[in-house]
């Protein structure tokens, strides 16, 4: 027999109920879920990233927004753009940015492969293959040169990393460092 929630708890239910469908249906439409990087994981992605960096720092999908976080912590003199379309995770990693008090951290509402790259001195990401493999063309074509993209696990395609750190995982998970080449003459490309 089913204790008596009441309507309060009812109401707590029914949204709990929402958000989970919510994160499934986003999951599907977007093809992967708003994982998290793994501690490991997330402690050598940050120890690969740059000392300075020149302009932005976007965090391509940044689920619930805790790395987005910790790199607003360590560049408090950049602007840090954490961008996640799934409505849920987006929430969350807004009012964590919130509860943070990060001043130099936006977490906007937005699909990653329409955000403008143009000023963006860093580009962080844990994305799958095909999410990627997108990135890869877009960065080629409207991210500045010498901008610095950061992957857990999957590459930019054809791209030839910078540097490779093995986290030393079970996965064999690997963070990849890349820098925007300078783009070709037309005649080249």
């Amino acid at each position: 027999m089913a204790a008596d929630v009441g309507p309060g708890g009812l109401a707590v239910l029914t949204a709990a109920a929402l958000a989970v469908a919510l994160v499934v249906l986003y999951t599907v439409r977007l093809g992967a879920p708003p994982w998290p990087s793994a501690p490991r994981a997330r402690r050598a992605l940050l120890a690969a990233l740059p000392d300075r960096v020149e302009g932005e720092i976007l965090e391509l999908g940044s689920a619930w927004g805790g790395l987005a976080l910790d790199l607003a912590a360590r560049y408090p003199d950049r602007r840090v753009v954490a961008v996640e379309l799934s409505p849920i995770p987006w929430a969350v990693s807004r009012l964590r940015a919130l509860a943070g008090r990060a001043g130099n951290l936006e977490a906007r509402r937005a699909d990653l492969h329409r955000v403008d790259l143009s000023r963006a001195g860093l580009i962080v990401c844990y994305l799958h293959r095909d999410a990627m493999a997108r990135l890869a063309a877009r960065l080629r074509a409207e991210a500045p040169h010498g901008c610095v993209v950061v992957s857990n696990t999957f590459g930019l395609g054809d791209w030839t990393p910078v540097a490779r750190h093995p986290v030393g995982d079970a996965f064999g998970t690997t963070i990849l460092v890349y820098r925007v080449p300078e783009s070709l003459p037309a005649t080249q490309a």
